[in-house]
């Protein structure tokens, strides 16, 4: 079975790519430019820097550890291979983000907003042109879950949500380890797009945040919390309106 294969002299660079092949389980080796490369090494993750010094027919880079990571695994396999691929979403104001490919794990990470997770979908899709996609997001958190739904719909996506009960573990990345348990659990097809209109609970739970946001100095008016939940403002504008003292419910 072929390996990854770890090529770099820079110490922070050989650091964060160890952290991000261990968080995964994924197996490799580390490889130095003095030394020959073994037969079992199918790819190479180096720097920019470095990659010209490679003497590798499969070499990847990016700045990024989980991108390079997941470069490595589509070179592995091969992309013609990957016939199956599933988007796992733990919805949140910052969702937890997974891509299982075959049954396996190519890649994890968080997006920034709901709104976000369109983008990173778009760049799984264009690595993967071949492959059937199917995206599954969680239950949980409904209305930043239906933000994503219907992103996601308007784009023409096959989407499933799925039951997330007992997804939650307890890791350094637990956002992201809910993504890959509701990545490999099938659920229900919804045929039409999601209802974005924050329930009570939700309410009060952004004028909380708000309060801690603001450390105690305001609580954001239902109105303001209600844009907050559906993404219309963020909660530091929202706290930034309460505390100029605009008048709303």
């Amino acid at each position: 079975m072929q390996v990854i294969g770890l090529l770099t002299e820079n110490p922070r660079a050989y650091y964060e790519m160890i952290e991000a092949l261990r968080e995964k389980n994924i197996k490799f080796v580390s490889l130095d430019h003095s030394e020959h490369i073994p037969a079992h090494v199918g790819v190479i993750i180096t720097t920019e820097a470095e990659s010209e010094k490679v003497g590798f027919d499969k070499v990847v880079t990016d700045s990024d550890p989980d991108s390079a990571v997941a470069k490595a695994l589509a070179a592995l396999v091969g992309d013609s291979e990957i016939k199956d691929l599933v988007i796992g979403i733990d919805p949140g104001t910052r969702p937890g983000f997974a891509v299982v490919g075959d049954g396996r794990v190519l890649k994890t990470s968080v997006a920034p907003s709901p709104e976000a997770v369109g983008t990173l979908v778009e760049e799984v899709v264009r690595e993967h042109p071949g492959a059937n996609v199917v995206i599954r997001i969680g239950h949980g958190d409904r209305t930043n879950r239906n933000r994503v739904f219907n992103k996601l719909w308007d784009e023409g996506h096959k989407l499933e949500i799925v039951d997330e009960r007992n997804t939650t573990k307890r890791s350094q990345t637990p956002d992201e380890d809910a993504a890959v348990e509701i990545a490999i659990t099938p659920g229900y097809k919804p045929r039409k797009k999601q209802d974005t209109d924050p329930c009570e609970g939700e309410i009060r739970n952004i004028q909380r945040l708000s309060r801690l946001e603001s450390s105690g100095r305001v609580t954001v008016s239902r109105d303001l919390a209600r844009k907050v939940a559906k993404g219309e403002l963020s909660m530091t504008d929202a706290v930034e309106i309460q505390s100029n003292g605009s008048n709303h419910d």
